[in-house]
């Protein structure tokens, strides 16, 4: 589409846009009042931990449905049916206890459709005395423990557990990358066997919103109009 040469009549979303109608993804059931999401293919699921997924806000209702109807597509086609989801400051559970008050104005992430937590789901896999042969004194002293995005990375002389290395002092981590590289004069010896623990895994949980306030109830107000460049 070309720049304008003239003025344009530009609609404008009553109410920002607040309410906004989408598709239901094939044999989905989506719960009134709910976190929704939405899925590779644009249509409406309920939230998850799931990689991939968009937050949109709250389900209100079902296109053209009745009052207090859930949106049951199940069986039935992608769009059969389709959800008003409306947008603003709602209140969930916390899902992990992981949300209190020095946590008010960071980003919520989705878990299920009715809880939030303060991590995004990365590390979930934990890997335990990994046995990693180390570079001969003759290479570079740099690894990769086989995993991208990993955290919480201890590394030890022994299965058991033995000497426990310091980061920074004997070796230094690129965590997203997974690559390790000894630091000359540490106390770990090339050519040897050290043992890793660490979790690994990418974020699969999409941003939901901003922590708003915190609830006497022990559940969250979370903000669905402001969220990160991670959601939509």
């Amino acid at each position: 589409m070309a720049a304008l040469t003239n003025s344009r009549n530009t609609p404008e979303f009553a109410d920002g846009g607040r309410l906004q109608v989408y598709p239901v993804e094939a044999n989905t059931t989506i719960y009134l009042g709910s976190i929704v999401a939405l899925d590779a293919n644009g249509n409406a699921v309920p939230a998850s931990s799931q990689a991939g997924l968009k937050i949109v806000g709250r389900a209100d209702q079902v296109l053209n449905g009745i009052p207090g109807q859930d949106a049951v597509n199940n069986p039935g086609a992608a769009g059969a049916i389709s959800i008003v989801v409306r947008r603003g400051v709602f209140m969930y559970g916390v899902n992990d206890n992981s949300i209190g008050a020095a946590q008010v104005g960071l980003p919520a992430y989705a878990v299920d459709d009715n809880s939030v937590s303060l991590y995004d789901g990365s590390g979930a896999t934990a890997v335990t005395a990994q046995a990693i042969a180390l570079p001969a004194s003759s290479a570079p002293q740099i690894f990769n423990v086989g995993h991208e995005n990993i955290s919480g990375l201890v590394l030890q002389s022994s299965a058991s557990g033995g000497t426990v290395y310091v980061e920074g002092v004997d070796y230094v981590v690129d965590y997203p990358a997974g690559l390790v590289m000894l630091i000359q004069g540490g106390h770990i010896t090339p050519g040897g066997t050290v043992y890793a623990s660490y979790n690994w895994g990418a974020p699969t949980r999409s941003v939901a919103g901003r922590i708003v306030n915190l609830d006497p109830s022990g559940q969250v107000w979370v903000d669905f109009w402001h969220q990160s460049t991670a959601a939509v």
